[in-house]
């Protein structure tokens, strides 16, 4: 790992702000279940924010299939109003602004789906242009680390790459703010800023 002194030299002073939205229970709520399964049999089922914490037992393996049906979230997937509408005021200033500093991604414990375009196609019917916000998959990333040190790979990948004077993150998560927390130590010339956000789609300051 650089130091940030380094980091410094090699990049600008930091500028902008990086926004990171969670989907599942922040930006939409969603039915789909994560199965744990012990010898092909399922032996719990486990929603988003109880997977968030879950640790596998020994001979027991995640089953993501519902996670991954592109139709299941297009279709049965809720808008959270507030939070979709204070996504895309977020992106309307960064546009009106033309602040080429700051930028929007959203980052999920899911991994891939089975079909990219209906997932892109369930934001576009809630009118979220995704033309440039990138949605990053964290059940991608290999190991059986907890979903919130996953989520912090792709955060850390944006910091090397652009020192953020800010870092907003809005989950339902309260160990995934936790975790981004822990980030300032990394990164002491950037302000790390979690929003906790409520099932009606409400938010206070967490971290």
């Amino acid at each position: 790992m650089i130091s940030f002194k380094q980091y410094l030299s090699e990049q600008s002073v930091p500028a902008g702000t990086l926004h990171v939205f969670d989907i599942d229970d922040t930006l939409l709520h969603t039915n789909a279940m994560i199965h744990v399964k012990k010898n092909g049999q399922t032996v719990q089922r486990l929603t988003n924010q109880e997977f968030n914490d879950h640790t596998l037992e020994p001979g027991h393996e995640y089953d993501f299939s519902e996670f991954r049906n592109a139709r299941k979230f297009h279709d049965e997937s809720k808008p959270i109003e507030p939070m979709i509408r204070k996504l895309k005021a977020i992106e309307a200033n960064i546009r009106s602004k033309s602040d080429s500093k700051s930028r929007i991604i959203m980052n999920t414990a899911r991994a891939d789906f089975d079909d990219k375009q209906t997932v892109l196609n369930t934001f576009k019917k809630y009118g979220i242009n995704m033309d440039n916000i990138h949605l990053h998959r964290a059940g991608n990333i290999p190991g059986n680390a907890l979903p919130a040190e996953k989520k912090l790979v792709y955060i850390r990948r944006y910091l090397h790459q652009h020192p953020y004077k800010e870092v907003h993150m809005y989950d339902d998560s309260k160990t995934n703010l936790t975790y981004f927390a822990t980030l300032k130590n990394e990164f002491p010339y950037t302000d790390f800023i979690g929003w906790l956000v409520s099932p009606q789609g409400n938010i206070k300051r967490f971290v």
